[in-house]
């Protein structure tokens, strides 16, 4: 049974500057009016579909099951790729077939192909805006108990290419730097749970060593640390600092751990 008020979370790179999200929100209220929706972020960096995939991966699971994610980083709008509905069993994600969805949590799931030609609502058509023109009416209708298959066709497999993790079984090892959050924490690829012994600090590319601790606050003030983040994986960070500027990191950043 679907909800009186159906929820759906968005995910972009759109920003704040322009119309677009206000559009998606828009087109949803008109097919869907019941529906609330919850933005997860649209400061993606524009394009990056690795960012997109590991920030939807930290935060799906927080939302109530039956939530429905409207996620739109699509660098390869107009071209061959899908638009595709899939369902994980507890949520449905409306997204392109690009990697995006490649970090959820694997297990019973079915994917759709969008086919825009059989919606029944009014959409508006374009090569470049298939946030609005696509994905939200697919997300609105799902909210509105639509069946999938009468805007769908069944696909036989799902995507599973983006973020890499690598397996780590013992010392030395590394890994990368995957994304940086609003107070420039890198978050790396590295999940200690997999890491056995425990390491005592990490070495950066520039010869640096930073020590682990249990949060900022186990170094000094502008010292730097690592240590485990609320998403599972090893972060790096300078306490009451900025460790992408202090520590001169970037995406995809590697390290050792020692």
């Amino acid at each position: 049974m679907l909800p009186e008020q159906p929820l759906i979370a968005i995910l972009s790179d759109f920003g704040e500057k322009d119309w677009y999200v206000a559009s998606m929100k828009a087109v949803i209220a008109r097919i869907c009016p019941q529906a609330r929706t919850i933005d997860i972020t649209h400061q993606i960096e524009p394009g990056n579909v690795r960012s997109a995939a590991f920030v939807l991966s930290q935060c799906y699971t927080d939302f109530p099951k039956g939530t429905i994610f409207l996620c739109v980083v699509d660098p390869g709008v107009g071209t061959e790729r899908k638009p595709i509905v899939h369902w994980d069993g507890d949520y449905s994600f409306v997204a392109p077939d690009n990697g995006i969805l490649s970090l959820l949590n694997p297990g019973m799931c079915r994917t759709y192909e969008i086919e825009p030609l059989r919606f029944d609502s009014q959409t508006r058509g374009s090569n470049t805006f298939h946030g609005r023109d696509v994905f939200a009416p697919a997300a609105a209708m799902i909210a509105k108990g639509q069946n999938l298959e009468s805007f769908c066709t069944r696909l036989p497999k799902f995507n599973h290419e983006g973020v890499e993790f690598p397996e780590v079984l013992r010392l030395p090892m590394g890994g990368a730097v995957l994304y940086f959050d609003q107070f420039g924490n890198g978050i790396t690829s590295l999940r200690l749970s997999r890491i056995s012994p425990k390491p005592k600090g990490v070495v950066l590319e520039s010869g640096d060593h930073i020590p682990f601790g249990t949060s900022f606050s186990s170094v000094p003030k502008g010292k730097p640390v690592a240590y485990l983040g609320s998403g599972g994986f090893l972060e790096i960070a300078v306490n009451l600092g900025n460790a992408r500027v202090a520590l001169n990191l970037e995406a995809e950043s590697h390290f050792q751990l020692v």
